[in-house]
């Protein structure tokens, strides 16, 4: 039980400010702005979705985990020399395949992504965002692990032009303004950051 409820709590700390900015976003567009389709709500949740999955996978840090960091340890905890440590590849190709979804969605959903550089920059960044993050947990960081997700973004961006050359503009939802893509993602991990508290949550079901 304990299990659900902090799978359900760790998904609204992140679906709610998702959605604020979701309404935000679409009820502010101006006078002359073009009406916008259903993919205009629709690509955007499935987008928070893979991103919810992916904070879950990586369990980045919140607030709560600040107070207990062994701050003295951070050295061992992080290696910023690419494949200095032994090679994992089961680990490796799980970092690969988890940003392929990454690639694959953000050219087909925003504006001027529809560009490597560019999407491999918001891989990159992405990642960087959860590598730094996990300082705060009990997980390391590892410039392996970056490279690996930018190289899956890079590869879900080839993949989504090899499929949009077969399927046309069918799946084409690039109607949105790139900066939405930083703005959601930054929502979500804030709300993250500040709203989760697995241990608030053990102490108010057990009493600890």
């Amino acid at each position: 039980m304990y299990e659900i409820l902090a799978l359900a709590y760790e998904l609204l700390s992140e679906f709610v400010p998702f959605m604020v900015v979701l309404i935000l976003t679409r009820r502010h567009r101006g006078r002359y702005a073009q009406p916008l389709s259903w993919k205009a709500w629709i690509y955007p949740a499935v987008f928070a979705l893979y991103v919810m999955a992916v904070f879950y996978i990586t369990n980045p840090g919140t607030i709560y985990d600040v107070p207990r960091v062994r701050w003295e340890s951070l050295g061992e905890r992080v290696n910023l020399i690419p494949f200095s440590n032994e090679i994992h590849v089961p680990g490796y190709l799980l970092n690969i395949v988890m940003f392929l979804p990454f690639g694959f969605l953000v050219p087909m959903i925003w504006k001027g992504m529809d560009k490597l550089p560019r999407t491999a920059a918001a891989s990159f960044a992405f990642s960087l965002l959860i590598e730094v993050s996990q300082l705060l947990s009990y997980r390391g960081t590892d410039v392996d692990d970056l490279i690996m997700n930018t190289l899956g973004g890079i590869l879900g961006f080839l993949a989504y032009k090899l499929c949009s050359r077969v399927t046309g503009d069918k799946l084409q939802g690039r109607e949105l303004p790139a900066v939405e893509l930083p703005v959601f993602i930054l929502a979500m991990f804030l709300g993250r950051f500040f709203l989760f508290h697995r241990m608030g949550l053990i102490r108010l079901l057990y009493g600890e």
